[in-house]
């Protein structure tokens, strides 16, 4: 994954600019992991959303766990959480159940083989993985600190009531939260700002996804394959999402000079524009003035860097990394070279993001 800068028009401090890097290292951070999500949920044969309802069913208290709590939790509307529902409790992983005082009032209960099916979908072994080799990297109190302060940063700078009102409590009552829950946790949160995003110009959060992956990968990353690899999906439902956004003039799908068998998808100016308001930039912006208040935030985006690598090197499949931070890459006297392609690199393509990257 790749970390960059906004290009704000109103930003008052260059402080400020440098701490909504952090908040975008942890974007990428919740995209490799919502593509590890995808990958269990395609085995399982379990789709994502129906996944996040149940993980956060298992997390949900009396108070929490309506269906009008879950639809503000995930920033969906009741129907579509009432469908999610439905498929879910024919399935046998919940059942519903009045309220004994307010009949009006329905609770959703996670059956023992919900809690069985969300076990295995978990992403267990990818953060066992990422610990261990974080283990070096990050020692000291002090650097745990920053993701607990990222985390409440973005909690209260969220517009969700859900993530306000005490759904990430149960953090502060585990023994020993990882860092990787804390970073799960704001995976959830930001999911949640880009639905309703999404919701709101008629979108799904998949076709978002492209979109915003268009917009950040290289010239050898580009193909309806590599799409695939990094959102985790199957290949049938990415070619259906990008005809669909081919057919609202958001890309535009052109054959490889060299590999006619080959087809790169371009972002029009229509997608870039659709992506631009689709992105939940203004809570990153409030997050990033809430956290300039904590202490800990000196290095942060150091530790927090250390943590994607992490990730991208626990994790089974392509990194997706920044071009210029990868072993292939090099840096010559007037240009970028790539050792694995043997080819020159542009000033663009090493500051974007590559299937084909290995983590220094």
């Amino acid at each position: 994954m790749i970390y960059k800068s906004y290009f704000l028009k109103d930003v008052k401090t260059l402080k400020v600019m440098q701490e909504i890097n952090i908040f975008e290292i942890v974007e990428c951070m919740a995209a490799l992991i919502r593509s590890e999500e995808r990958k269990k949920c395609t085995e399982l044969r379990l789709q994502l959303m129906h996944f996040e309802v149940l993980d956060y069913l298992s997390h949900s208290n009396k108070y929490t766990d309506t269906p009008a709590a879950t639809a503000s939790y995930f920033g969906m509307t009741r129907g579509t959480v009432s469908q999610s529902l439905i498929v879910l409790e024919k399935k046998g992983y919940l059942e519903k159940r009045k309220d004994e005082d307010d009949k009006r009032v329905i609770h959703v209960n996670l059956l023992p083989s919900g809690l069985a099916i969300l076990k295995k979908a978990r992403r267990t072994d990818l953060f066992s993985k990422a610990s261990l080799l974080l283990k070096d990297g990050i020692s000291s109190p002090s650097q745990n600190n920053i993701f607990f302060d990222v985390l409440t940063a973005l909690q209260k700078a969220s517009q969700s009531q859900s993530f306000k009102t005490g759904h990430l409590k149960r953090i502060d009552i585990m023994k020993n939260p990882t860092v990787f829950n804390l970073i799960e946790y704001m995976a959830a949160l930001i999911r949640s700002e880009e639905r309703k995003r999404c919701t709101e110009l008629k979108m799904q959060l998949v076709h978002f996804q492209v979109l915003e992956y268009l917009s950040l990968c290289n010239k050898y990353s580009d193909s309806p394959a590599a799409i695939t690899n990094y959102l985790g999906m199957t290949r049938g439902t990415v070619s259906q999402s990008l005809i669909l956004l081919e057919k609202r003039g958001l890309i535009e799908k052109r054959q490889d000079q060299i590999d006619k068998r080959m087809f790169h998808i371009q972002l029009l100016v229509k997608g870039f524009n659709t992506l631009k308001k689709a992105k939940p930039t203004a809570l990153f912006e409030k997050a990033a003035i809430i956290l300039q208040h904590y202490s800990s935030i000196t290095d942060g985006e150091e530790i927090l860097i250390k943590a994607l690598t992490a990730l991208q090197k626990a994790n089974n499949s392509h990194s997706f990394g920044i071009c210029k931070t990868c072993k292939n890459f090099t840096r010559k006297p007037t240009s970028y070279f790539c050792e694995l392609t043997q080819e020159e690199l542009s000033r663009s393509d090493s500051g974007k993001i590559c299937q084909e990257h290995v983590p220094i």
